[in-house]
């Protein structure tokens, strides 16, 4: 087995970075544009210690040279802005290592469940998260987000980082309750000396994007809190925002003026040359349509609370939305610490759904936690 076009068997030592050799495990393809991702595992003195995520961009010439100019320097973007974000929800970027013409970024594979499998779960059990849960996740995801958006470099210049890609696939909940983010390498920020993108590109999935994104805008914080409120509404009603085919409707579709059409229109020929996914079509239409009158209907039968919080982060006009993640931090923190809900409350929930799914878990991709009785100890197969 080897790694494709870089051709490196597997169990080969692909470089050595501060003393510790990094070995060759398993090939996850090109998951960004000219950046290739691989699993590896740590050698210290011999001894395997853990699994790690590693970036690589290998060498090329002729037409290829722009692309592999552009994707080397998003690596060192993503290495220079991981000093600015130590924070115990935001997975570890270990170095950069430049060897053989090749280049790679080492950072910590991420921990427990992607919130992915924790959706893919619960639809096995025909009913959804807890309010409680899903409010849960949002105010540690929130808390993440508001010390992303905060972050300043050595001389206190605000960063203005965003994510871009808060969707299920980089959200992460560990068995001690922890919930991480992962892969800031996809930023906007203003760190000195970036290099500026010269084009629009969707990242993420586009099912849980802001308009502002799927339209090609700039963006801003306020886009991450959208996305993140997406997530909230699917974790406790199983319904994405965005993804509501039946709801936009030739009529919809009319009523919209020739200008929103054209609107329209650019946006989804920009996400089909920008290579996102066909049905991103469907969700840049659903976001050009949508009414707060959707947003109320969606959460109707929710806690006053949530559905006040749900209808604030989905408002259709920019304005009108939370324009802070410490904003959110405040309104959730207070709905929470009504409920006294904590991790080992988080936990037992999702044992519980783990348990009433347990034909089809095998099919979910959920990591289960080993035997403990002490949630400290509780930890996650590998």
């Amino acid at each position: 087995m080897t790694t494709g076009g870089f051709g490196v068997p597997k169990g080969a030592i692909l470089f050595e970075l501060d003393g510790i050799q990094y070995e060759f495990r398993e090939d996850l393809g090109e998951v960004q544009s000219g950046i290739s991702h691989f699993v590896g595992r740590q050698h210290v003195s011999g001894i395997v210690t853990k699994k790690v995520l590693i970036k690589a961009v290998s060498g090329a010439d002729g037409p290829g040279m722009k692309r592999l100019l552009r994707a080397r320097s998003k690596l060192d973007e993503e290495v220079r802005l991981a000093k600015y974000l130590e924070h115990p929800g935001i997975h570890r970027v270990y170095g950069l290592k430049k060897t053989e013409g090749t280049w790679y970024v080492v950072s910590e594979q991420p921990r427990g469940n992607s919130l992915s499998a924790l959706i893919n779960l619960v639809g096995e059990c025909r009913h959804w998260y807890t309010p409680h849960f899903a409010m849960y996740i949002g105010a540690r995801l929130a808390d993440v987000l508001e010390y992303a958006h905060t972050a300043k470099d050595e001389v206190g210049r605000p960063l203005n980082i965003v994510h871009r890609a808060i969707d299920p696939d980089h959200v992460f909940m560990d068995w001690r309750g922890i919930v991480r983010v992962s892969d800031f390498g996809l930023s906007l920020s203003d760190l000195p000396n970036r290099t500026p993108s010269t084009t629009q590109r969707l990242l993420g999935d586009g099912f849980y994007s802001s308009p502002e994104m799927l339209f090609g805008r700039r963006v801003d914080a306020r886009a991450d809190l959208f996305s993140l409120g997406v997530l909230m509404l699917e974790l406790v009603t199983g319904k994405n925002l965005l993804y509501a085919p039946d709801e936009v409707t030739p009529k919809m579709k009319e009523s919209l003026s020739a200008s929103q059409l054209r609107r329209v229109e650019r946006a989804i020929q920009w996400a089909q040359l920008s290579g996102a996914d066909a049905m991103v079509g469907d969700a840049i239409w659903r976001a050009a349509t949508y009414t707060q009158k959707d947003v109320e209907r969606m959460t109707e039968g929710l806690p006053a609370g949530m559905r006040s919080i749900l209808c604030k982060l989905l408002h259709p006009e920019l304005v009108k939305r939370y324009q802070t993640a410490g904003e959110l931090v405040v309104d959730l923190r207070s709905w929470l610490g009504e409920l006294t809900f904590g991790p080992a409350d988080a936990i037992e929930e999702l044992k519980r759904t783990m348990d009433e799914a347990s034909e089809s878990l095998a099919e979910t991709g959920l990591k289960t936690p080993r035997a403990s009785k002490r949630l400290g100890e509780i930890t996650t197969d590998r």
